[in-house]
C-alpha cells in the first residue's frame, strides 16, 4: 500500500475514531478526531527527508492496523482490483488462516498468541472492519498452530485445524467438537503443515485427515462417506475434493510424486498418474528436493488437476484422464538472458483459487495476485493486483464473485473488488 496519504478508521468505539496521515515535505503529519463531526487534532513529526517521512508513514500505518484501525472504501466506488478493506490479523499474527462467509459480509481469521502458545479465532466485519474474538485456545505446554479456518455452508459454524485436530466451532453456542485427530509420528505420518481440511464447492462434503493414516470424507453432519487407509503409500502431501464433491485427489511422495483420484460415492480408485512436472525431469527435481506437490485441486470442469510444487512453484494443470501436462505458468524471469535460461522451475505460487464463475484463476505471489485463464494458464492482467500481504498464502472469492480476499505472512488482510 504505497501512498503519501492514508485515512484509517476504527469503528470499535461508541464514536468511530479517524486518523489521517500524510507526508508533507520531510514531515509526517496527523489529523485525528472522534466521530465524523468531531474537532480535529493535529500533530507533526520531523523526519529529516521525504523518504524518511514515507518510511514513518508506513510504520505508523502498520501500527494502527495492528491496533484495529482499517481502511475502508465503498465497493460501489472502487474499481476492479482496488481494495475495499485493508486490515490486520489480531495478535500480530499472519493472515494465512482466513476465509470469507458464504454471503461475503464477514471474514474469519485464525491467529496464534505469542510464541504460538495459545490461539484465537476472530470474526471481522467487511463493512466496518470491526473484529471480535469467538474462540480462545488457552496456552499450554505445547504450541498451538491454527493451520486453517473455513466457514461451513450455513455460515454459523467454522471448521478449523489446530495442530493435527480438525474441529467444528458453532458460532451460535460457542461449542467446539472434534471431527478428526492425529499426532504426527505417533499415530500417523501426516504433516499438519501440509494437509488441512477442505470443503467441496457447496461445503456439503469435508475432507479430513485422521489417526492411523486414514483419509476421510465426511458429510456436513460429520458422518463418513469415504474412509481410505494410506499407510503403505509414500507420504501424502496434498489432497482436495472436486467442486461437486464427487472426486477425491491425493498426492503422494516427493520424488517422483504421483496422484490418485477416487470416486467418493463408490470408494473406487478411478485414476493414478505420475505428476508431469514441467521444465525439468522428475528425477532431477527429486534430487534437488523439489519433487513433491504442496497444493492440489480441481478446475471447475473437473477435467484438470491444478497443482503447485515445492518451493512455491506453479501452478500447472494435469489432464485428469491421461495424466498429461495441459499447461504450466513459467518463471517470468526465465527468458531474461539467453545465457541464463532457466529450465528448472516455473512461476511463483503460494496459493490459488478459482472465481465462482470459473473464468479466472487467482494466484497468490509475493505481495501480489495474478489472474490467469484457467483453460490455458496465460495471464489475464498485467500488472498483477497488488495486495501488500507478503507471501500471499490465501486467496478466496466470496460466493457472489464480487470480492477477492487475500492474506499472507505479514498479517495484512486485503479485500479487493473482483
Amino acid at each position: 500500500m504505497d501512498t503519501d496519504e492514508i485515512t484509517l478508521v476504527h469503528h470499535g468505539f461508541p464514536k468511530p475514531k479517524y486518523v489521517r496521515l500524510w507526508v508533507d515535505g520531510d514531515s509526517l503529519r496527523r489529523e485525528s478526531r472522534s466521530g465524523e463531526s468531531g474537532k480535529p487534532r493535529h500533530s507533526a513529526k520531523g523526519c529529516g527527508s521525504p523518504a524518511e517521512a514515507g518510511y514513518a508513514l508506513a510504520k505508523e500505518t502498520r501500527k494502527r492496523l495492528h491496533d484495529g484501525f482499517v481502511t475502508l472504501r465503498d465497493p460501489a466506488e472502487a474499481a476492479v482490483g482496488e481494495p475495499v478493506l485493508v486490515a490486520a490479523a489480531p495478535n500480530r499474527c499472519s493472515s494465512r488462516a482466513l476465509d470469507v462467509h458464504p454471503d461475503g459480509h464477514t471474514l474469519v481469521v485464525g491467529t496464534m498468541l505469542k510464541g504460538a502458545y495459545g490461539a484465537e479465532i476472530h470474526l471481522l466485519d467487511v463493512a466496518t472492519g470491526v473484529r471480535r474474538p469467538v474462540h480462545t485456545e488457552p496456552a499450554g505446554e505445547r504450541q498451538t498452530f491454527v493451520h486453517t479456518v473455513r466457514f461451513d455452508a450455513t455460515g454459523q459454524g467454522v471448521v478449523y485445524a489446530l495442530n493435527g485436530e480438525t474441529r467444528h466451532l458453532d458460532l451460535v453456542t460457542g461449542t467446539s467438537r472434534t471431527l478428526a485427530s492425529y499426532e504426527q509420528w505417533r499415530n500417523s505420518d501426516f504433516n499438519p503443515f501440509c494437509l488441512q481440511p477442505s470443503w467441496d464447492r457447496a461445503r456439503a462434503r469435508l475432507l479430513v485427515f485422521d489417526a492411523g493414516n486414514r483419509v476421510r470424507v465426511l458429510d456436513a453432519a460429520g458422518a463418513p462417506l469415504l474412509d481410505l487407509g494410506v499407510a503403505r503409500q509414500p507420504e501424502c502431501r496434498a489432497g482436495a475434493l472436486s467442486p461437486s464433491g464427487r472426486l477425491l485427489a491425493l498426492a503422494f511422495g516427493r520424488g517422483p510424486a504421483h496422484v490418485e483420484v477416487w470416486d467418493v460415492d463408490t470408494g473406487r480408485q478411478v485414476q493414478r498418474h505420475g505428476f508431469p512436472f514441467p521444465y525439468l525431469d522428475p528425477e532431477c527435481r527429486a534430487a534437488a528436493g523439489c519433487g513433491g506437490v504442496d497444493v492440489l485441486g480441481f478446475d471447475p470442469t473437473e477435467r484438470l488437476l491444478i497443482a503447485a510444487g515445492a518451493f512455491a512453484e506453479g501452478p500447472f494443470a494435469m489432464a485428469l484422464d491421461t495424466g498429461a501436462l495441459a499447461w504450466a505458468v513459467p518463471d517470468p524471469h526465465r527468458w531474461t538472458l539467453p545465457e541464463q535460461y532457466r529450465t528448472d522451475r516455473w512461476g511463483t505460487c503460494y496459493a490459488w483459487t478459482f472465481s465462482p464463475d470459473g473464468t479466472r484463476l487467482a494466484v497468490g505471489d509475493r505481495g501480489t495476485v495474478a489472474l490467469h485463464d484457467p483453460a490455458i494458464g496465460t495471464a489475464l492482467l498485467d500488472p498483477e493486483l497488488r495486495t501488500g500481504t507478503g507471501r500471499t498464502h490465501r486467496v478466496v472469492y466470496a460466493d457472489a464473485g464480487d470480492l477477492l480476499v487475500c492474506g499472507g505472512d505479514d498479517g495484512r488482510i486485503v479485500v479487493l473488488r473482483a
